[in-house]
């Protein structure tokens, strides 16, 4: 898996360990940006592929990736609890998509019940394990972000 090996310094800076240099957030932004057409261009068969939970459920990644199934044959989508559409959870999918829920969400126990995805059962406190010992290795992590901002309103 792909990560950004690096540090936040006051909030302003980042450390990157593999060059050496110090970048802004704004420059590592700009260059790990990507349009959604490049960046399911990452994935390729076979990969295991990790996608952000909740609000960082990458939309626009799993409609593209549909759109583009029949360049993936293989693909293990991992997710803690599916919030999606369910394209990639339809009937004719699966030979391009495997999903596996870490805890199934409404969206994929059709898909389960229909033996058409899998069902890994975890501790939510257990998940983070799971990556870090190599237990399930993740070869593309897609999730949504935004922009840091300055300040946030809470309410």
């Amino acid at each position: 898996m792909s990560l950004i090996n690096c540090i936040p310094i006051n909030k302003k800076y980042i450390i990157n360990f593999s060059g050496g240099q110090v970048m802004s957030w704004q420059d590592i932004y700009n260059e790990k940006h990507k349009t959604v057409s490049d960046a399911v261009s990452l994935m390729k068969s076979g990969d295991r592929l990790l996608f952000g939970h909740c609000v960082g459920e990458p939309s626009a990644f799993q409609t593209e990736m549909v759109k583009r199934a029949n360049e993936f044959e293989g693909v293990e989508v991992v997710h803690l609890v599916y919030m999606g559409d369910g394209a990639y959870l339809q009937p004719g999918m699966e030979s391009h998509f495997r999903h596996n829920a870490l805890f199934v969400g409404g969206g994929a126990r059709k898909a389960v019940a229909e033996n058409r995805a899998d069902v890994t059962p975890s501790h939510f406190s257990d998940v983070p394990m799971l990556f870090e010992r190599g237990d399930m290795p993740i070869d593309v992590f897609a999730f949504m972000c935004t922009p840091q901002i300055s300040m946030v309103m809470l309410m």
